[in-house]
């Protein structure tokens, strides 16, 4: 039976469907019913038949049909046909040219892909050919009666054309006979767009759209790349349209297009003097604030930026001329545009950047010499400057400007970011008040920046600016904004200020200021003063006398929940930083928190107790452990009575046990040497490491307690995931560390990784294992510990995870797994083959089964160990000859399982990573790696049933002759996108 295509009432009923309807059901099942549709051969004649409706919608499905055909079915198409497709869009053009916008913008972008693929052969000279045929389509229906305009079906071609030729993927003779299609029609169109600019039809409203419709096609001719020769004719219209409220929109955005070219910098003066012109005019001044329109300063703020981020160096050279002293005075306006960020306005954030970039030429001094100009002269003139043709007089102004100027700016932005009052702050929404904080980080690093043009003359504007806040007369202790938004900024120049400065911040964290800091009151105010003093730390270092009146400052604010995490922070930084300072006041320190520690919040305390470790590291080892046994002696007793308690309700006690477990992991991180990485116990230097570490014998009963409190909370608690993964969080930071007195030895912790992962199986224990690898995997004493640990880790696992169901089902301890056994091969690779064999063997199966996991990280890891253990470097013979023995046994296999994921199996991300195996597979046993591809390539629909016999012989033929790793990769990205049969898509934008 014969099928009959659908009619175009039926068609037009699934479009309502698609449109109207509010199932969504009923929406996919009509979307995916016209996807279909577009394939068949019957769409071409459908096409037309949608055009000639009364319905927008069907129109616009029938364009659509038009250009999804064109993109894809173009070779389907006799070339009788072809010529017919383009008669029909042309004429749909003329008849449509008075309706619906995205009709007539669908038929462009269908007329543009008929263009692109008829070009040279079919449609040359398609530009000019269009302004004919439409131009004698326009006559023709205005002599039957209708009056139709062409500009603007004009115009929208023209504005597809060179967006759809930047998108498409054309190659060959035919992109370049493309782009001399358009570059030879570029005089052309840009006299049309020219002519259409400059003339005025009498209709107001129809001007309008014809200016608003040239700007846009404008501004696609730039992102196509135009010549700056040809833009100049049009750049006056542009400037002229950016003053009139109807056309600023689109005026901006060709403006900001234009003036972002990086091909602009030959023109750079007639530009910069033809925009500072158009943006300083009376007209752009009087938008400044616009009650009214808030677009229109927002237009005027965002092409001011823009150009100040072009042309910053042009700036800076130029700083005295008055165009740019008024374009700096309304950028001035712009950063203190009225108004709360977030809340009232969204203008005063989009300077920021220019005032960073401009700061760079004025502190540069090979652009503009602003230090010490008197100094390196050449003939009387300075050498740098005469380049420039800026005199010593000329510099010296430019630099005095530039202080005035930043001067203004950081008191502006100060007023910025303060906050509002807090009634008003109270009813703002989240959103905005989160977009409020994000401007004043956004803020502080502009003020930052522009520490190095002030320097000293901003610390010294704050401190005093603070100073007058606190002694101002009446003050009311409810206002405490401005002085809040002072300390924020000394808060945020930390990192650029001197450590060594000594005139200021003693004023700041003496007496003048931090002396006259209520102890009580606003909560916003106090966390900036606590974080402020965190953010100074390195000063404090140089400059030990104040560190005392700091911790004074900080210390109680520790138990004030509202305070307590700026005050903690800040503790942690000073005690980071100044431990050699304090290393005389551990003793007030350990007192100082036995005192306050009981009264602070968990999260706080834990940075409380890696602060006072930091300090105790400091300590000769000699005297390290009686501070350390006090801090830690309530966190054991507290985890002992937890343990004990736990035995009979471990429910109950869990969150108790956790809690303990990270303060004595944070005071494990503290005593570790800020330098201190992952310790390597290599042969040649484990003897020298070993006499570095200190051993207290006092410290054999902290250790013995460590080792019953952990094996206890692995008993006990041996289901509990949350509980072990703390658990081996403070064991493997103990490893880690260079002190013996918060680490378990390595003769202890073995048999409990051992223990415990038999019995809860858990993947931090294989975590902590590839730790403990990590750290002694080379050293030959602890071999056959070593060994009998990857045995027993193995054993458990695989009796846990006995397929590829399992372990898609256990991907955390399949990736742990791998992690462990890539450790042995980096670090003892020779212990894996003393395991035996039929263990060894399994492991091989077991990393050959996660090659086709589907969970990503589990799959990565497995890729990881097969890359690793392929690649493995070969000292001794007899070893080399085990490991090809292995490859000979299981090299089939692995290559399998490789081709399944590069041929479809696996996502696409994966085939790079496959690739670098199966590359050093091919490298290595190269006629091997011919007869397995030969057997797996021979197999009917594989890897895929979508590549022939042929193209599998090229790809291994073409893989086995290349040695470089890029090219390898590319034929394998190649032959995988053809095994995936992935097409790009051929639908055009709606």
């Amino acid at each position: 039976m014969e099928f009959q295509p659908p009619s175009v009432s039926q068609v037009e009923q699934i479009i309502v469907q698609l449109y109207e309807s509010i199932d969504p059901h009923f929406q996919k099942s009509a979307q995916e019913y016209i996807q279909n549709l577009q394939k068949q051969q019957y769409a071409w004649d459908l096409a037309p038949q949608l055009l000639a409706s009364q319905s927008v919608n069907s129109q616009f499905i029938g364009a659509h049909i038009f250009q999804v055909k064109l993109s894809r079915d173009w070779n389907t198409l006799p070339l009788d046909r072809k010529k017919w497709v383009r008669t029909e869009l042309l004429g749909w053009i003329v008849r449509l040219s008075n309706g619906s916008n995205i009709v007539v913008t669908k038929l462009c972008l269908a007329l543009t892909a008929y263009a692109l693929q008829a070009v040279p052969d079919i449609w040359s000279n398609f530009i000019p050919d269009f302004f004919e045929m439409l131009h004698s389509g326009v006559i023709a229906a205005q002599n039957e009666g209708q009056t139709l305009f062409f500009e603007l079906p004009l115009l929208e071609f023209l504005t597809v054309v060179p967006e759809e030729v930047l998108r498409a993927d054309l190659i060959g003779e035919r992109k370049a006979k493309v782009h001399q299609e358009l570059t030879n029609s570029i005089p052309r169109v840009f006299s049309t767009l020219r002519s259409l600019l400059s003339e005025y039809c009498g209709n107001p409203e129809r001007d309008i759209i014809l200016k608003q419709k040239c700007l846009r096609c404008l501004q696609s001719w730039i992102l196509y790349g135009v010549t700056f020769d040809s833009l100049f004719l049009l750049i006056d219209n542009v400037i002229n349209l950016f003053s009139h409220e109807s056309t600023n929109d689109a005026a901006t955005e060709v403006l900001v297009e234009f003036i972002s070219q990086p091909r602009i910098t030959s023109y750079q003066n007639t530009v910069c003097e033809k925009m500072l012109g158009c943006m300083t005019s009376d007209w752009a001044k009087a938008q400044m604030v616009n009650d009214a329109d808030e677009s229109l300063p927002k237009n005027l703020c965002r092409l001011m930026t823009t150009f100040g981020e072009n042309f910053y160096n042009y700036i800076a050279k130029h700083f005295l001329r008055q165009d740019v002293i008024v374009y700096m005075e309304m950028m001035l306006m712009f950063a203190g545009y009225p108004g709360y960020f977030g809340q009232d306005q969204e203008i005063s954030e989009m300077p920021l950047q220019f005032w960073y970039l401009l700061q760079e030429p004025l502190f540069d001094p090979d652009i503009i010499p602003v230090n010490n100009i008197d100094n390196d002269t050449v003939n009387g003139e300075d050498a740098v400057t005469s380049t420039l043709h800026i005199t010593p007089d000329e510099s010296r102004k430019i630099r005095e400007m530039s202080l005035v100027v930043f001067r203004r700016l950081v008191e502006i932005l100060r007023s910025k970011i303060q906050y509002p009052p807090d009634v008003e702050w109270a009813e703002w929404t989240k959103d905005v008040k989160e977009q409020f904080k994000i401007y004043r980080r956004n803020v502080g690093d502009t003020v930052m920046n522009s520490y190095f043009v002030l320097r000293d003359q901003m610390l010294a504007f704050f401190v005093d600016l603070a100073i007058t806040q606190l002694n101002s007369p009446g003050r009311d202790p409810s206002q405490w904004q401005d002085l809040e938004s002072t300390l924020f900024c000394i808060k945020y120049i930390a990192e650029a200020v001197d450590h060594n400065e000594s005139v200021y911040l003693p004023r700041l964290f003496g007496a003048e200021v931090y002396g006259m800091l209520p102890l009580q009151g606003h909560v916003r105010l106090r966390n900036t003063a606590l974080s402020l003093i965190g953010s100074y730390a390195d000063w404090f270092k140089s400059h030990p006398q104040y560190i005392l009146s700091a911790l004074n400052y900080l210390i109680p604010a520790l138990s004030d929940a509202e305070l307590a995490l700026s005050a903690a922070t800040s503790f942690k930084e000073v005690c980071d930083a100044c431990r050699d300072s304090l290393v005389g006041g551990i003793d007030n320190l350990v007192n100082m928190y036995m005192v306050v520690g009981p009264h602070i919040q968990p999260r706080e305390k834990q940075k409380v107790i890696e602060s006072i470790a930091d300090v105790i590291q400091a300590l000769s080892p000699d005297k390290m452990l009686q501070p350390l046994l006090v801090v830690t002696n309530d966190i054991m007793q507290a985890m002992r009575e937890a343990v004990l308690r736990g035995k009979q309700n471990p429910p109950q006690y869990r969150d108790a046990i956790i809690t303990q477990l990270e303060y004595l992991t944070c005071c494990c991180r503290g005593i570790q040497p800020p330098d201190e990485k992952v310790i390597i116990l290599d042969d040649d230097d484990y003897e020298l490491r070993n006499e570095g570490s200190f051993f207290d014998p006092s410290s054999v009963g902290l250790v013995n307690t460590l080792l019953e409190i952990t094996s206890s909370i692995a008993e006990i608690w041996y289901h509990d995931s949350e509980v072990i993964e703390y658990l081996c969080k403070f064991l493997s930071i103990g490893i880690r560390t260079n002190s013996t007195i918060l680490s378990i030895p390595f003769e202890m912790i073995v048999p409990l990784i051992q223990i415990s992962f038999q019995r809860g199986h858990h993947s931090y224990w294989l975590d902590t294992a590839a730790k403990v690898v990590t750290i002694h995997g080379s050293n030959n004493n602890y071999g056959t510990a070593l060994r009998d640990m990857l045995a027993a880790l193995t054993s458990t696992t695989i009796q846990h995870v006995r397929c590829q169901a399992d372990m898609e089902q256990y991907p955390d301890i399949v990736n742990s797994y791998f992690s462990v056994l890539t450790k042995y091969l980096q670090k003892c690779p020779l212990l894996l083959y003393t395991l035996p064999s039929d263990m060894f063997r399994s492991i091989l199966t077991f990393s050959v089964a996660g090659l086709g996991l589907q969970e990503r990280l589990a799959l990565k890891s497995a890729v990881t160990f097969m890359g690793e253990f392929i690649g493995q470097n070969y000292k001794e013979e007899q070893f080399a000859k085990g490991v090809e023995n292995v490859m000979m046994a299981y090299g089939l296999e692995i290559m399998r399982e490789l081709l399944l994921g590069i041929g479809g199996r696996l996502p696409r991300s994966f085939v790079p990573s496959l690739a670098t195996v199966l590359h050093k597979i091919t490298g290595r046993y190269i006629e091997a790696s011919r007869e397995w591809l030969n057997i797996l390539l021979s197999q009917e629909n594989f890897p895929s049933p979508h590549v022939d016999q042929y193209t599998k012989q090229n790809f291994a033929k073409a893989i086995l002759s290349t040695r470089a790793l890029q090219r390898f990769k590319d034929l394998v990205i190649e032959f995988s996108i053809k095994c995936r049969d992935l097409e790009d898509s051929a639908y055009g934008r709606t």
